[in-house]
Parts: C-alpha cells; sequence; structure tokens
C-alpha cells in the first residue's frame, strides 16, 4: 500500500499536509530523491542519501538526520507499505516560516517521503522513445536536484503537446541531458555520456548504467558532444530511476538507428537487471 511520512508521523498519502507558508511551497526552496525498491530491498540506497546530502550543503540547508537514520526510517518505510517493487520519493524544505522572505529563517526543516508501488518494463515491454531536442533554459545548477522543476517540466510539456515522448535538452551547442533523465549515444560501438558537470544531474542510475556497460566490456567514454552527434549516433539512451534505460527512436522526426531498441542498449539493459540482483 502507498504510505506516507511527514515531520515524525505516518500517514495516507492524501492525508498528508503542510503550510502554505512551507519555503518548498512559497519558494520551491527544497530537495528531493527518488529510489527503486526491488524485491523489497532499497537499490543504491547509499548513493541517493549521500546526494541528497550533496544537495542539502548546497543549498545552505544543515542535514536534518544522519545517513544511518535516514537508512533506518527508509527500511521502515519499505516494511510498513508492504511493497516489493516500489519508488521511495523524499522531500526536504527549508521548513514554514510566515514571513515571505528571501533571508532563510531559522525554522525546523519540513521531511517528507511516500512509497509508491513501481513496475519496471522487462525488455520485451519497453517501447523506443520519439524525443525532441529543446534549448535548455534551465539555472546554472542543475546538478543540486532542487524541487523547482519548473523550466523541466515546460520543455516535457512541450514536448508532449508537440505529439513526442521527451525532450533532449541543448545548452549552446552541448547536449546535457533529458527533462527527467541522462543522456547516452552509441558511435561506432562506443557509448558516450556527457560528463559530470553543473548543467546536468549527477544520476545515481546514470553511474549504474556505466557500470552495467563495464561488468560486459562494452567501450564507454564520458566526453560533451553536441546536438550533430544525435543524428550519427546508431543508438540513444535515456537513463533515471523510473525508466531505467529507455532506447530513443526518433530524435526530430529521424530515426536513430533501425528505430528499434539496439544491440549495445539490450547489453547493458541486461547487465543493469544483472546488478539489481546483487542487492545486499
Amino acid at each position: 500500500m502507498e504510505i506516507a511520512y511527514l515531520n515524525g508521523q505516518w500517514m495516507p498519502p492524501s492525508e498528508a499536509k503542510v503550510s502554505v507558508f512551507d519555503r518548498g511551497f512559497m519558494f520551491g526552496d527544497g530537495v528531493y530523491e527518488v529510489m527503486p525498491v526491488y524485491d523489497g530491498r532499497i537499490f543504491t540506497k547509499a548513493q541517493h542519501l549521500a546526494r541528497l546530502a550533496r544537495s542539502q550543503a548546497e543549498i545552505g540547508l544543515a542535514p536534518v538526520m544522519s545517513a544511518e537514520a535516514w537508512s533506518t526510517l527508509l527500511d521502515e518505510a519499505v516494511e510498513k507499505s508492504g511493497e516489493a517493487q516500489a519508488l521511495i520519493y523524499i522531500q526536504v524544505t527549508r521548513g514554514t516560516a510566515i514571513e515571505r522572505s528571501h533571508v532563510y529563517p531559522d525554522t525546523p526543516p519540513t521531511v517528507f517521503l511516500t512509497v509508491t508501488a513501481f513496475s519496471p518494463k522487462t525488455a520485451s515491454e519497453i517501447q523506443p522513445l520519439r524525443v525532441v531536442t529543446a534549448e535548455d533554459i534551465r539555472w546554472h545548477r542543475a546538478d543540486i536536484k532542487v524541487t523547482s522543476l519548473i523550466a523541466n517540466g515546460m520543455i516535457k510539456n512541450q514536448a508532449l503537446a508537440n505529439g513526442y515522448d521527451d525532450a533532449i535538452m541543448i545548452r549552446g551547442d552541448k547536449v546535457t541531458e533529458g527533462t527527467a533523465s541522462n543522456v547516452f549515444i552509441v558511435v561506432n560501438g562506443e557509448i558516450i555520456t556527457p560528463p559530470k558537470s553543473r548543467w546536468l544531474l549527477h544520476g545515481i542510475t546514470r553511474d549504474e548504467m556505466i557500470r552495467a556497460a563495464a561488468d560486459v566490456g562494452l567501450s564507454l567514454r564520458e566526453e560533451d558532444f553536441d546536438e550533430s552527434r544525435l543524428s550519427s549516433a546508431s543508438e540513444i539512451w535515456l537513463s533515471s530511476t523510473g525508466l531505467e534505460l529507455a532506447p530513443v527512436g526518433e530524435v526530430n522526426d529521424q530515426r536513430v538507428g533501425d528505430g528499434a531498441p539496439g544491440p549495445i542498449w539490450r547489453q547493458v539493459f541486461e547487465g543493469f537487471q544483472a546488478r539489481k540482483r546483487l542487492i545486499d
């Protein structure tokens, strides 16, 4: 069942409520994480908690609890939900302050999490995505996982309105990422993905896909590339917690390869599935 935790209390998600003066509502002043649960166990929990701590530090928000306390809370959440396959959402905001001010208040943070059912797709169920390129209009710290996602939503929904599944964003002449995912391409049999920088999220699933590629002996480089490389790529993928690894069949109405999930995608996808089974 779906379950929520808010500032020390467990409840159904429909009963979770915060003040209208919460800075997450007023300013988007908060950070978040999404992590998967496979067979009742949280995958890459330590990595997600490390990124949460980094995001909090980057926006000047003091830690709300230790990594050990977070880990215990998350395990309790999974147990209470009873879900074997799930997504955990965590959000931490700077808390509630009635005075609307850009100055950070000295208030307790708001801590919220939910557990919801999740059904990852098998290789046979996955359909290639149709995407469009779009200007990356976001702020200059896309590496911080903040709750302020208005630009991502604008770009995503414009793509949907035009008949596409998603957008790949371009900043200047460089590919950055999808609206909620990291980007991989395959050129001449080699996998390429943009390096970690302030322009894109340092994806936990991205890192796992890099490890999965290494596990099966594939060549991979972390290197910037421009939009023209999308046209010459034989395969393009998007990775995220929810997507895992999604193949792209078309970019800007141009077919990628033969339009079907490619052989290198399949190797990495299956390698990732094997990694999931290695959860401690």
